[in-house]
C-alpha cells in the first residue's frame, strides 16, 4: 500500500509540474523539451519522446525527446499505421507493451532498443489528443520495470499528459493563426494608411491647401523637423503622415503622442521609456515612443502643452538625439525625424515663460501652418462629398444632401473645421429618415447660424433698397428669396423649441434667445398654436 501511494503521488506530482510547464511561457518547444525531461526525473522513465506528423507528407517523426541523441531521433519516422507509434496515432488509443525487445512488430528504427542493461523494456505510446483529433504520439521506455500494475500505472499518467501537451498544441496554433491574420491585416491596413495618407489624395483644392500641398513636397525627402500650426481640426496629423510617407524612411514607423491626453507624471515615461521600479506601478521595463519610433517619425501633437521639466529633456533629444530612460543612468541613442503640432500660440507661451525659447526654435525649423476651413470653403463640398460617400458606404445607406442644405454647409462658420464636418456627415447619414437631407435634418447650431445670417441679409436688403443703389428687381428677388427662407426656418425654429419645452412660451424664450413677447408674436405670425388649447 504504501508503495502504491508513493506511485501516485509522483503521478500526480508529474502531471502537475508538466501542466504548470506546458502554461508558463509562449515557447511551446521548450516547455514540451522541458516537460519530456521533468517525466524522466520525477516518473523515472529511461527515455521520453514526442512524435508529430508533418503537415505535407503526414509522415510521423521525433521532433522532441529526451534520452535520445540527435542522430538517433532522425532515425525515428514512420509513415501512418507503421509501427507502434504508427498505429496509435491512427487508432487514438494508447497501446502499452511490456518488453519492446520482445515485440517481432516493433520496428528498432532508432536502433537502441537493443542496447542497454539486460531486462524487460517497456513501451508506452499515448494519443496526444483534444476531443477526438489525434495530433501527436507521447512515447515513454522504462528500463527493468515489470508488472501489469506497474504498466497501467504509467499508461494512466501518460494518457493525461498527452491530453495537456494536445491542448497546448491546440492553443498555441490558435495563437499562430490569430498572429497571422493579425500580420495580414496590419499590412492591409498599412497599405491602405499609405494610400489614403499620400499627399495627392487629402483633399484640397483651394489656392490655401495648395500651398500647403507645395510645401509639404518640398519639405517630406528632407529629415528636417516640422512644426504643424492651425487651429484644432484642420488635419495636422494627416498632414504629418503625408510627409512621412513622402519621405526618405515611408516603411518605417510612425508614432503619435498626443502630449495634452497624458497627465506630466505619465508623459515623461510615455517619450523616453521607464526602467522596472523606477516609479510606483513600473513593475516591468518599458521602452518609450522615441524608441518606437526609431527608423521612423514620431509624431508630437499639442507640443504646447508639455510641461516646462520635460522640455529640458525634449530640447536634448532635439539637439543630440539621445535620453536615458526614466530610473536608468544608461544612454540611448536614437534615429527619428520629429514632426511637432499645435494649435497654441507658442510665441505668447515663450513670452509668459511657459514654453522654453531655445526649444520653440528647435521645434520651428519648417513651419507649415494649415488654413481653418472657413478660409478655404472651396474645399468644403467636395470634403462634403467624400464624407458621404464614406459613410454610405459603412452604414448601407444612400443619403445626399439638397442644395439648400448644400448652400448653408458652405456658409456655416466651421468653428471644428474639417473634423466637425466629418461628425455633422456621419450625423446626418445615420439619423437621416429619407434619402434626402434637408434644412432640418442639419444639426440646430447650423440651423440658428443660418437663421442669423439669413436676418442680417434681409435686413441689409431693406436697407439697400431704401437708398437705392442698385436695380430694383434684383434687390427684390435676393430679398423675397432671403424673406421665404427666413419664415420657413424661423417658424421651424420656433415649433421645435415650444415642441421640446411642453410649449411653455418663458422656456422656448430662453432656448431661442428671444423675449416671451416675442415669441408670442412670432406664434401669432406663424400661426402656431398649442395643441392643448382650444
Amino acid at each position: 500500500m504504501p508503495n502504491r501511494r508513493s506511485t501516485e503521488k509522483a503521478e500526480i506530482s508529474a502531471i502537475y509540474e508538466v501542466g504548470k510547464i506546458l502554461t508558463s511561457t509562449q515557447n511551446l518547444t521548450r516547455a514540451m523539451g522541458t516537460a519530456l525531461r521533468t517525466l524522466q526525473s520525477l516518473l523515472g522513465f529511461d527515455r521520453t519522446a514526442i512524435f508529430l506528423p508533418d503537415a505535407a507528407t503526414r509522415e510521423i517523426r521525433m521532433e522532441l525527446s529526451a534520452g535520445y541523441t540527435a542522430e538517433e531521433r532522425a532515425r525515428a519516422r514512420y509513415v501512418w499505421g507503421e509501427g507502434i507509434v504508427g498505429k496509435t496515432m491512427k487508432a487514438g488509443g494508447p497501446s502499452a507493451i511490456p518488453d519492446v525487445r520482445k515485440e517481432p512488430s516493433f520496428p528498432d528504427k532508432t536502433r537502441t532498443h537493443g542496447k542497454g542493461p539486460a531486462g524487460p523494456l517497456s513501451y508506452i505510446a499515448v494519443p496526444i489528443k483534444i476531443g477526438n483529433e489525434v495530433l501527436g504520439v507521447l512515447t515513454g521506455e522504462r528500463i527493468g520495470r515489470a508488472g501489469t500494475q506497474a504498466l497501467d500505472a504509467d499508461t494512466r499518467a501518460l494518457t493525461v499528459i498527452g491530453c495537456l501537451i494536445g491542448q497546448a498544441l491546440k492553443m498555441h496554433a490558435a495563437i499562430d493563426r490569430l498572429q497571422e491574420e493579425f500580420q495580414r491585416q496590419q499590412q492591409e491596413f498599412e497599405k491602405k494608411i499609405r494610400k489614403t495618407y499620400r499627399i495627392e489624395n487629402i483633399i484640397g483644392q483651394s489656392k490655401r491647401m495648395q500651398e500647403v500641398f507645395a510645401q509639404v513636397t518640398s519639405v517630406a525627402p528632407s529629415r528636417a523637423t516640422v512644426l504643424l500650426r492651425g487651429e484644432s481640426g484642420t488635419g495636422k496629423e494627416m498632414v504629418a503622415r503625408a510627409i512621412h510617407l513622402a519621405g526618405l524612411r515611408p516603411e518605417g514607423p510612425f508614432v503619435t503622442v498626443n502630449c495634452a491626453a497624458l497627465p506630466e507624471t505619465l508623459l515623461e515615461s510615455e517619450l523616453f521609456g521607464h526602467k522596472r521600479g523606477a516609479f510606483t506601478g513600473a513593475v516591468e521595463e518599458r521602452k518609450g515612443r522615441f524608441e518606437l519610433a526609431s527608423g521612423g517619425t514620431i509624431f508630437l501633437d499639442e507640443v504646447g502643452d508639455i510641461p516646462l521639466p520635460t522640455q529640458v529633456k525634449l530640447l536634448r533629444v532635439l539637439q543630440e538625439k539621445k535620453f536615458e530612460r526614466l530610473g536608468e543612468n544608461r544612454t540611448l541613442a536614437v534615429d527619428v525625424r520629429i514632426i511637432a503640432a499645435t494649435n497654441a500660440d507658442l510665441e505668447r507661451l515663450v513670452e509668459d515663460g511657459r514654453f522654453r525659447e531655445d526649444l520653440f526654435y528647435r521645434l520651428n525649423v519648417i513651419p507649415l501652418y494649415l488654413p481653418p476651413l472657413r478660409d478655404r470653403r472651396e474645399d468644403i463640398i467636395p470634403l462634403t462629398e467624400y464624407f458621404l460617400d464614406r459613410f454610405n458606404k459603412e452604414h448601407a445607406k444612400g443619403v445626399s444632401f439638397t442644395p439648400e442644405a448644400i448652400d448653408l454647409l458652405r456658409d456655416y462658420r466651421w468653428a471644428g473645421n474639417v473634423r466637425e464636418l466629418e461628425n455633422l456627415v456621419e450625423r446626418t447619414v445615420v439619423m437621416a429618415k429619407a434619402s434626402s437631407a434637408g434644412i432640418s435634418d442639419l444639426p440646430r447650431a447650423v440651423r440658428l447660424f443660418a437663421l442669423s445670417s439669413i436676418t442680417e441679409e434681409h435686413r441689409s436688403l431693406q436697407g439697400t433698397a431704401a437708398d437705392g443703389p442698385t436695380g430694383p428687381g434684383e434687390i427684390r428677388s435676393l430679398s423675397t428669396f432671403g424673406a421665404d427662407h427666413l419664415r420657413a426656418m424661423e417658424k421651424e425654429e420656433l415649433r421645435k423649441a415650444l415642441e421640446s419645452t411642453g410649449w411653455v412660451i418663458a422656456r422656448a424664450a430662453k432656448i431661442l434667445g428671444w423675449t416671451p413677447r416675442q415669441v408670442a408674436y412670432k406664434m401669432k405670425k406663424h400661426s402656431l398654436k398649442s395643441p392643448w388649447k382650444p
